[in-house]
């Protein structure tokens, strides 16, 4: 009877420790009344297949897990990470399969990055703005590069692409001011705008591998040619786009600040976003050096921010230009002429914004939307917009670039003259005509004697009056934004 005791006992607590080992195991991972998961590191969610790290709460951290409870950590979940400075050796284990967008925002302590081997895909701007990164090795399971994953990590000095990438996206690597050299790899297919921008310390670019691209003279182009998607930092001074471009796709000049002079082919239909702008204000402190621009006819669009914060003195648009975009020169501080073709259908926002010695503007009647403050602008102390002092526009009856002058009180003057006018015009000069052949007759006839002297002055005297009638005209149909408007029904019906 008592060794049966001893033995009921016994198993009692053996059952007991058995019910109470799964408590055991789950106490690494406990879960709050608010249904988050946490350990005291990090917090989490249950998804298909394992678990998201959502939330770092820890001030440091030496580690990611790879499992918690024997239940694999498969994502970062959306600026889990943002912010977070605890750590400066970075290694994201195996496990994972995708990192959220921002999930790594900010993160300014990590100096050196270990992707998951396993890793799919990633979220916009996972690793933007980790200022002092220096290396990243891309694993061959990462097909795309999303838009700004690795943008403004301007310590970056190594990067290796592998071998599986086949769209590197928009600003991708934008600003990543330190790296001097590019391998691309052999499945790269597609390049989005400013994936390379203002990458100021670029110089070599290896597309040996890469059927898709070519570089050769110092610019990455597709594989006809036609297309460019980055030139290096190294030229400088005169540069004319090669014969047979057809577009200059964004960023692909914002590397190569040195270039003064630029030449634009025939060929050319498209200047891409910030294709030439580069404004780059960290402890290199750039600027673009381009003065002078000459663009030939066949130029239809100038992207967004395609010349902005450069030092171009004069511009002067080809007559096949249709749409300017936004901020597309603004910032030109040395700009002081601007001659928009007619022909040109749009005039984006903020596209000559601080152009603070570009004084007149004529806007042609072709122009169907202007966008705000795109021009007679300029930031006041507090950031916000004031109107450029002395600034002036040309404009038509009627038209859109009235409407902008008026809607902005800004001083204006209308210069086209209405079809009455120009009959009466017509008709004063063919009177004046008739007068002169009638008076030449006569003067054949009746003054023979008169002295060439006494021609000269008359005819002087007839040139000078038919001149006056002509100035009063023209001045009469002009008209100042500062005087009443009491006649645009009138001048817009006779359009």
């Amino acid at each position: 009877m008592k060794l049966n005791k001893i033995f009921s006992v016994i198993g009692a607590a053996v059952i007991a420790l058995t019910a109470l080992s799964p408590l055991a195991a789950s106490a690494d991972l406990q879960q709050p009344k608010d249904e988050t998961l946490q350990d005291g590191a990090f917090e989490y969610e249950s998804i298909d297949g394992g678990y998201r790290i959502t939330n770092c709460i820890a001030t440091i951290i030496t580690e990611i897990p790879a499992i918690r409870n024997g239940v694999p950590i498969i994502e970062i979940g959306d600026r889990a990470f943002a912010g977070f400075t605890g750590i400066s050796d970075l290694v994201i284990p195996d496990s994972v399969t995708y990192i959220g967008e921002n999930a790594f925002y900010g993160c300014t302590s990590v100096k050196s990055l270990t992707l998951s081997k396993k890793l799919k895909s990633m979220g916009e701007g996972a690793f933007a703005n980790c200022t002092g990164l220096t290396q990243v090795t891309i694993p061959d399971t990462l097909t795309e590069i999303p838009v700004n994953a690795f943008a403004k990590c301007d310590h970056l000095e190594t990067l290796d692409l592998g071998n599986g990438v086949t769209k590197i996206d928009e600003n991708a690597f934008y600003e990543c001011t330190s790296i001097s050299k590019l391998e691309l790899p052999p499945t790269l297919t597609e390049i989005g705008s400013c994936a390379f921008g203002e990458m100021l310390s670029l110089t070599e670019i290896d597309a040996s591998k890469c059927d898709a691209f070519n570089f050769k003279d110092d610019i990455l182009t597709d594989s006809t040619g036609k297309d460019i998607y980055c030139a290096v930092s190294t030229i400088e001074g005169t540069y004319y786009v090669p014969d047979g471009t057809k577009s200059i796709k964004g960023g692909a000049f914002s590397a190569a600040a040195a270039i003064e002079e630029l030449h634009v082919p025939a060929s050319v239909t498209e200047i891409g976003d910030g294709a030439f702008s580069c404004l780059f204000t960290g402890e290199m402190g750039y600027r673009s050096l381009l003065k002078k621009v000459d663009l030939e006819n066949g130029l239809e669009t100038i992207g967004d921010h395609a010349f902005a914060f450069t030092s171009i003195e004069s511009l002067s648009l080809p007559v096949t230009v249709e749409e300017i975009g936004d901020g597309a020169f603004m910032g030109c501080y040395a700009l002081n002429k601007a001659i928009l073709p007619e022909g040109l259908k749009s005039i984006g926002e903020n596209a000559f914004y601080n152009c603070p010695v570009l004084r007149n503007i004529a806007v042609p009647k072709s122009v169907k939307s202007i966008g705000d403050h795109a021009f007679g602008f300029v930031p006041s102390d507090n950031d916000d917009f004031e109107k450029l002092g002395g600034f002036k526009m040309s404009v038509f009856s009627g038209s859109e670039g009235k409407k902008y002058a008026k809607s902005n009180s800004l001083s204006y003057h209308v210069k086209d003259r209405s079809l009455l006018k120009m009959a009466f015009l017509v008709l004063c000069v063919g009177l004046a005509l008739a007068a002169i052949v009638f008076a030449c007759v006569l003067m054949s006839r009746s003054r023979k004697r008169a002295s060439a002297g006494a021609r000269k002055a008359m005819k002087l005297e007839k040139e000078k009056a038919e001149e006056a009638s002509y100035k009063k005209i023209i001045d009469g149909d002009e008209k100042t934004g500062d005087e009443k408007d009491t006649d645009d029904t009138e001048e817009e019906s006779e359009d």
